[in-house]
């Protein structure tokens, strides 16, 4: 199974890019989480960097995803600038990894194909910590400039174009068809929990139990609840299957559905 290790940009007290009544760290967070979403319905292993609002380190970052032996590794951002007009998409890779321009072009060529964007700013490369640092193919996804009025607009309102677009070209880097939710899905997705805690420290504290076990589990917070999740799927059998192997370990696993 492909492992893809989703970073998602800033967090906590470092809000990134603000502009137009919007914060970096926000949209970066809801559309990673919608790209996680996507990969998981095609059999790929997602883990994030976070999935509630806290603050990373860089390195931090890029030793998680080296732990966790990932496949691919993809960061998403927001781009900002002084003047107003810049807008658009870019794709970045570290210099002179072949493997990571050709991850940032998969995303790039995707997204600019998913006509979203009016600016194709192409791909670059830059000595980002989070390129530098990891181990295996990756790519820094800047998706448009929150200091642009109408790039802030499909921050804001075409979030599931966006994490598509960017879905799609982690897969074909990794040599997966994207099937648009077809094959039986009905496109509801179908998450394996086993705890929702009101204080985080419980769900970080649960999280590392199934993980010594090899599964994946994730916490997402839903209103006031930090949820644990070891797995999403498009089809309620395979859920189903996953909390009785669960269940037979001595978890209190339920399915909840999206």
């Amino acid at each position: 199974m492909a492992k893809v290790f989703l970073d998602v940009g800033h967090g906590a007290h470092d809000p990134g890019a603000v502009g137009n009544g919007l914060q970096e760290k926000n949209i970066a967070l809801s559309v990673t989480l919608k790209i996680g979403d996507i990969l998981r319905k095609h059999g790929v292993s997602v883990s994030y960097s976070r999935t509630t609002d806290v603050f990373l380190e860089l390195a931090s970052r890029a030793t998680k995803a080296n732990s966790l032996g990932a496949n691919v590794f993809v960061s998403i951002h927001c781009n900002s600038f002084s003047s107003s007009s810049a807008k658009g998409v870019e794709t970045y890779s570290y210099p002179g990894s072949t493997t990571g321009a050709k991850l940032s072009k998969n995303i790039q060529d995707s997204i600019i194909a998913s006509k979203v964007y009016t600016a194709n700013r192409g791909t670059k490369t830059a000595n980002y910590a989070v390129l530098r640092l990891t181990k295996m193919p990756a790519a820094l996804v800047e998706l448009a400039f929150i200091s642009n009025a109408q790039d802030a607009d499909i921050l804001r309102n075409r979030q599931n174009e966006l994490a598509v677009a960017v879905a799609k070209g982690i897969l074909s880097n990794l040599g997966i068809a994207y099937n648009g939710g077809s094959g039986g899905s009905s496109g509801t997705l179908y998450k394996v929990q086993v705890g929702a805690f009101s204080v985080k420290a419980n769900a970080d504290s649960l999280v590392n139990e199934p993980k010594s076990k090899g599964y994946s589990p994730i916490v997402v917070q839903v209103g006031g609840l930090y949820k644990v999740q070891v797995g999403a799927f498009s089809v309620k059998a395979n859920a189903d299957s996953l909390v009785r192997e669960l269940k037979a370990k001595g978890y209190e696993a339920i399915v909840v559905s999206s």
